[in-house]
């Protein structure tokens, strides 16, 4: 497992990397950055429809950008192209009906509140 600093130059083709499997069912990672130092990272997200990604806090924030689907959150449901902001301290649990590929980066850590479920995947080759 690779992982990159703030401060380290990198690209990545998302296409050529794996898709890597949650511990939850229906949720999938491209891990794109992640810096264990600071816990800031960015990610590539697949939920299949009607999964759920487990309640968590982003200590740090989170912004979220819907790349093709649908995705629940909060109540309210954003379409393709429709971004997400959630300042430091805020837990969500984001779900989807028709399923959904979501590009986040956080700014620190991600806690999730589900018991036995990390929500780093390795990061990219």
């Amino acid at each position: 497992m690779a992982t990159y600093t703030a401060h380290q130059y990198y690209t990545a083709h998302t296409e050529d990397l794996p898709w890597q499997c949650a511990p939850t069912p229906g949720i999938s990672f491209k891990s794109l950055r992640f810096d264990p130092d600071t816990g800031q990272g960015a990610v590539l997200i697949h939920m299949t429809p009607n999964s759920v990604y487990p309640r968590h806090i982003a200590h740090g924030g989170l912004d979220v950008l819907v790349v093709d689907g649908e995705v629940v959150w909060d109540g309210q449901t954003v379409a393709r192209g429709g971004f997400i902001h959630l300042p430091p301290g805020t837990h969500s649990e984001p779900r989807t009906v028709g399923g959904c590929v979501l590009y986040a980066t956080f700014s620190g850590k991600v806690e999730n509140l589900h018991q036995g479920w990390n929500p780093r995947a390795p990061a990219a080759q």
